[in-house]
Formats: C-alpha cells, sequence, structure tokens
C-alpha cells in the first residue's frame, strides 16, 4: 500500500472517529464549557506542554552523545521536527526523521543514530508503570476498553524492554532472534535486511557501556511525565475545573503512552474518544467536561506543534516533502550511510 493510500485511510478514519466522539456527547453542553474559559491558565499550561518536550530532547541527546554530540538547541528542534512528522503522517515516520536530519546536518549515518529514538522510546513508554501503581489507589473503573489500551501498552513496554536487556547481556541471541522472527523476508532482500538488523542491535548494544546515564535518563523521564500531568491540570482549571494531581497524573500518562499506536494525522478522533474512555468511563468525570477539555487541548497542542514543528524544518534546513520522501523509502535505504 502506497503511503499516499495509508494517509487517505488515516485521514477517513480519524473522520470516522470524531463522529463517533459527537455521537456519545451533547455538543451545546460542550459550547457552554468554553465560556469558563481562564486564559491565564492556557498561557502557563502551553509553556508546561513545550518544556516537557524540552526535557524529553535532552534526554535524547545524553543518549545520542556517545555518537553524535548535538547542541542542546539544535536536539531539541531535531526532535521536535521529528514530533511534528510523527503528528501528521500515521505511520511513525518521525522516527526515521530525526536520524535523517542528523544525516543531512552532521552527517551521521542513519544506522548509527537510529539506536538512540529506539532507546529514547523506551524510556518514554516507562511512564506506563506510573499507571500501575496508580491503578490501586484511584480504583478507576477499568471497562473493557480501557483495559484493552492498559495491556497493549504494557505489552509495546515490555517488548521494547525485553529487546534493550537481552541486547545488553547477549547481542547475538538477538540477532538470532529477529533471523527466526522475520524468516519470512525474501531471499533477495535477506542479506542487506539482517546486515541492517545487526547494525541496529550492535548500535543499542552500546548503551550499556554508558550504563552511568541510566539514573539522569530515568530522572529525566518521570521529570517530564510530571510536567505533563502539571500541563494537563492546568487545562482543567482553565475550564473552572479543580482536579486532583494523582488523578490527572493517571489520565494523561495514559494519553501520552496512546501515541505509540498508530493514530490517525494529528490524532483527529483518536485523541478524543481515547481520553472519553480513560477520563469519563475510567473516572468517572462529565463527558462533556472531559469533551470540551480534549477539544480545546487538541487544538492548543496542534497548533503549537505545528508552529514550532516547522520553525524547525526550517532551522534544520530541509522541507517537509522532500522529508517524507526519504523517510518513506524502502526499509534497506532507511539505514544507508
Amino acid at each position: 500500500m502506497s503511503d499516499k493510500k495509508k494517509i487517505i485511510i488515516g485521514i477517513l478514519l480519524g473522520i470516522i472517529l470524531l463522529l463517533v466522539w459527537i455521537k456519545f456527547i451533547n455538543v451545546k453542553e460542550v459550547a457552554d464549557y468554553f465560556r469558563k474559559l481562564n486564559f491565564v491558565y492556557v498561557l502557563i499550561a502551553s509553556v508546561l506542554y513545550l518544556f516537557s518536550y524540552f526535557i524529553r530532547s535532552i534526554r535524547w541527546r545524553i543518549i545520542l552523545k556517545p555518537v553524535c554530540n548535538l547542541s542542546i538547541k539544535k536536539a531539541y528542534l531535531i526532535w521536535m521536527a521529528g514530533f511534528f512528522m510523527n503528528y501528521i503522517i500515521p505511520i511513525r515516520a518521525g522516527e526515521f526523521a530525526k536520524s535523517y536530519f542528523i544525516k543531512r546536518t552532521n552527517g551521521k549515518a542513519i544506522s548509527k543514530t537510529l539506536p538512540s529514538v529506539f532507546i529514547d522510546k523506551v524510556f518514554d513508554s516507562l511512564s506506563i508503570f506510573v499507571v500501575i501503581i496508580l491503578i490501586p489507589i484511584l480504583q478507576p473503573n477499568i471497562a473493557k476498553p480501557l483495559l484493552i489500551l492498559i495491556i497493549l501498552l504494557l505489552a509495546v513496554v515490555l517488548f521494547g524492554l525485553g529487546i534493550l536487556v537481552l541486547t545488553a547481556i547477549n547481542k547475538k541471541f538477538v540477532v538470532k532472534l529477529f533471523h527466526k522472527i522475520l524468516f519470512f523476508i525474501p531471499e533477495k532482500y535477506e542479506i542487506k535486511f539482517f546486515e541492517i538488523i545487526e547494525n541496529f542491535v550492535e548500535g543499542i548494544g552500546l548503551f550499556k557501556h554508558h550504563s552511568r546515564i541510566l539514573p539522569v535518563v530515568i530522572l529525566l523521564t518521570f521529570g517530564a511525565v510530571l510536567i505533563d500531568a502539571l500541563y494537563f491540570l492546568l487545562i482543567f482549571k482553565a475550564f473552572g475545573e479543580n482536579l486532583t494531581f494523582p488523578i490527572i497524573l493517571f489520565g494523561y500518562t495514559l494519553i501520552y503512552l496512546s501515541y505509540i499506536i498508530p493514530c490517525p494525522p494529528a490524532q483527529i478522533g483518536s485523541n478524543e474518544l481515547i481520553m472519553l474512555i480513560i477520563f469519563s468511563v475510567g473516572l468517572g468525570l462529565n463527558r462533556e467536561l472531559v469533551s470540551a477539555v480534549v477539544g480545546f487541548a487538541h487544538l492548543l497542542t496542534g497548533i503549537m506543534i505545528t508552529a514550532i514543528g516547522l520553525f524547525s524544518f526550517s532551522y534544520i534546513g530541509v522541507k517537509v516533502v522532500d522529508t517524507f520522501r526519504n523517510v518513506n523509502i524502502s526499509e534497506s535505504e532507511k539505514y544507508k550511510n
């Protein structure tokens, strides 16, 4: 299936999810909540939102440093440009784009820097354990949709951690494991493909030689999670609703983790439905309040991500269309030089 078809299907899916969301809410009541909006809280929340991603970019820079030493500014803008790519394209192209940007600006091979992106995402997903710890404290209604979401996210996290740990212990075993799992790769691509896998595993294995940075990376991870929760707490306050910090921490952490799963462009529809499942079904909050908050937050973050994403592309010196073309090529080409 071509990338254009994937994007069109993603947009159509997003529209369907949006219509399903609208069907479950009272649009007039949602609109009434906007009369309470306090823009002072919105301004502070916006700063916190961007700061949480700045912290994540610092974490990635630390993980990347043994291979490529980026300035703090460049690391942040490359991270945000990749994040913007993920936001508009429903195939996680932004993860590859980060390595592509480094190749364009620093001349480092994609195969050398891509493992840092994988490791960064694994640490990002550690926040699932915050959710698990909070479940017995908050005792949310774990309805089937919410349970499926939590199990799916936990499976992704455990897979990533498993690869990271196994690679640190025995790289050869991981390579053999991938050979067995990916037995269906056509013979004509097999040699090049598994050369890519071996380079990737080798790159992940480098992290074990820099284990001293582990405490800092973990601290930055949970620092970003707490700032995310504070941002969303202030968005609720902007609508005149005072919620406890643990509830927001549980709900927004799950929302952020859900971005691991492929979703429609700009998370249209998926954001709204997932938030209803978490905050309304799971935590018992008013559906119209939750819908007003998510609708406004979605618009606000979309504007910020787009503005900073486009600025980041300008700083890096590449065009969005060119990046899309270069990060959505054949599997082997992604890792060349």
